[in-house]
């Protein structure tokens, strides 16, 4: 071989190789991995009734709409609804997870991944009143997923859902998104204040030393208030207990605006008989926290059977037992709770 010829090929070769090493490393098409597919997509608008059960635990909410706006309410309870900083986000929560992976049909799958058992069972109906039930089974061996199932018609696929999705739907069932007003008391209780006329009625605070209750000094001088009375510790507890379980017969209009004339229709004004109770509990680093449960009683409903309330500094206005709310009213106007000598 010439050496004109040798001094060609070696240039062509060289060209060749350039040209090989560019195409691997600059594809002229970059592949993307396809994004897992949702267990199922529905509009968060076209949910109207949402079940939820987990062990031996169920909880449901219906929607209900008027013209001023669109509230969920609890199904067992009278006229309760969703507390709305609790309940935001959870229709979109529902309106479709994505799958991790699909699994496809497998033998024995519903013993096999706890479907048989399932550890959450969530159905949805929606508007045009069809329904989606979604079974949820056991965790996947690094406790990242739940392996789940989409019951409907046309069949179904063995999929993993992201467990933190049934995580926090199962919370709505152990712990309910009640308002804030759909209170329960717990915990030490240290101070009763009775308001009238947008002034102290009668006061009653705790002597941590003795253990008992005093009648406090009004005007009020100290926080929490004193006094040199002594009260009747069992009567003031017994009513402190009442207080602390309110009969409520649910709610009359939500999300008033801040102007108090939307109020006095109810006889819910400023002047009108306001209690509030101090109470104290120990947190997890051994920490006293204070919280306050109040309620603002008015006039009586149309029916007789309730009175209008406000409680706990809410924006709603709600119906408390007549007989109840008497009884509360009794603390501002019955006989003062003085101890015998």
């Amino acid at each position: 071989m010439n050496l004109r010829l040798l001094l060609v090929l070696l240039t062509v070769l060289s060209y060749v190789a350039i040209g090989v090493t560019w195409f691997l490393t600059n594809p002229s098409e970059e592949v993307e991995e396809a994004e897992p597919p949702y267990f199922y997509t529905v509009s968060p608008d076209d949910l109207r009734n949402i079940e939820i059960t987990t062990g031996d635990e169920k909880a449901s909410w219906s929607l209900r709409e008027d013209e001023r706006q669109r509230r969920w309410y609890f199904d067992n309870l009278n006229d309760i609804p969703a507390d709305p900083y609790r309940w935001g986000g959870i229709t979109q929560l529902l309106g479709g997870p994505r799958t991790k992976r699909v699994l496809g049909a497998a033998e024995n799958a519903e013993s096999l991944y706890g479907l048989d058992n399932p550890s959450i069972t969530i159905s949805v109906t929606l508007r045009d009143q069809s329904q989606i039930k979604l079974i949820l089974g056991g965790l996947t061996p690094d406790g990242i997923n739940h392996y789940a199932r989409l019951e409907r018609v046309e069949g179904s696929e063995l999929v993993l859902v992201d467990a933190s999705w049934g995580g926090v739907l199962e919370r709505l069932v152990y712990d309910p998104p009640f308002p804030e007003w759909y209170y329960s008391l717990s915990g030490k209780v240290r101070e009763v204040l009775l308001f009238t006329d947008n002034d102290v009625l009668r006061a009653y605070g705790f002597d941590r030393d003795e253990e008992l209750w005093y009648i406090c000094d009004v005007p009020l001088e100290t926080d929490p208030c004193t006094g040199t009375q002594l009260a009747d510790s069992d009567a003031l507890n017994e009513e402190i207990k009442h207080f602390g379980n309110p009969v409520i017969n649910g709610a009359i209009a939500l999300r008033l605006g801040d102007d108090n004339e939307e109020f006095i229709p109810f006889g819910l004004g400023v002047d009108e008989p306001y209690i509030a109770i101090r109470v104290e509990n120990k947190n997890a680093s051994n920490v006293t926290e204070v919280t306050r449960l109040s309620m603002t009683i008015g006039d009586k409903t149309e029916n007789g059977k309730s009175r209008y309330a406000v409680a706990n500094e809410t924006s709603d206005v709600i119906a408390v037992d007549l007989q109840w709310a008497d009884r509360v009213l009794d603390l501002f106007f019955g006989k003062l709770l003085v101890a015998d000598k």
